[in-house]
């Protein structure tokens, strides 16, 4: 069997993330995520028969669309302000489950907002390029999403922790608005750097 990168690395993220949601039984999270593989997988079969499925690879790569989805419910039970209304905070026993949820939907904010500017301006100008390259992105060669999102995870954490001298379960808004621009730049450039390489 040929070693692919992107699909080990849509496994690998799978596993670990939903193990340590089903550790810290958040169950909610960790069904809803398994659920929305299941009908992605039987509506995508319904669609394009034998082409794809819960059976076939194209659905092991985007868990990071089931995560994101299936992790509202982990926001109803743990995304509040704190008592002085400074600060958002998510689960204090579990930072790295808040770094995670807070970094995907950070990261999907912004590439919902790219894809709808391509959306908007299609097939004119570089949105014909841009259209498969935001797909490349996000589905095809999901990698540079996942080193990404451990890169956003680091900022957040180094930030709150070591610079600030408080607990990574804590974002301002600040903090979210300048992860956001970061992440807009970043996934920018990187679709650019897709459409110049030809990877689609």
């Amino acid at each position: 069997m040929i070693f692919h990168f992107d699909l080990w690395a849509a496994v690998i993220y799978a596993v670990v993330f939903l193990w340590l949601i089903f550790k810290a039984e958040k169950f909610q999270w960790f069904w809803a995520t398994v659920i929305l593989w299941l009908a992605t997988g039987f509506l995508g079969a319904q669609i394009t028969p034998g082409m794809w499925g819960i059976t076939h690879m194209g659905s092991l790569f985007i868990p990071h669309f089931y995560l994101t989805l299936g992790s509202i419910f982990f926001f109803l039970d743990h995304w509040k302000k704190t008592s002085d209304g400074r600060f958002w905070q998510t689960d204090e026993a579990y930072p790295i489950l808040g770094l995670f949820a807070v970094s995907n939907v950070v990261m999907t904010s912004v590439f919902v907002l790219l894809t709808g500017m391509v959306w908007y301006h299609y097939p004119n100008g570089a949105s014909v390029f841009a259209a498969p390259a935001l797909l490349t992105f996000y589905a095809l060669k999901p990698g540079y999403w996942f080193m990404l999102q451990l890169v956003l995870m680091a900022v957040f954490y180094l930030h709150r922790v070591k610079i600030m001298k408080q607990p990574a379960d804590l974002f301002s808004s600040r903090q979210l608005q300048g992860a956001y621009f970061m992440m807009l730049i970043v996934q920018v450039t990187v679709i650019l750097a897709i459409i110049l390489e030809g990877r689609f």
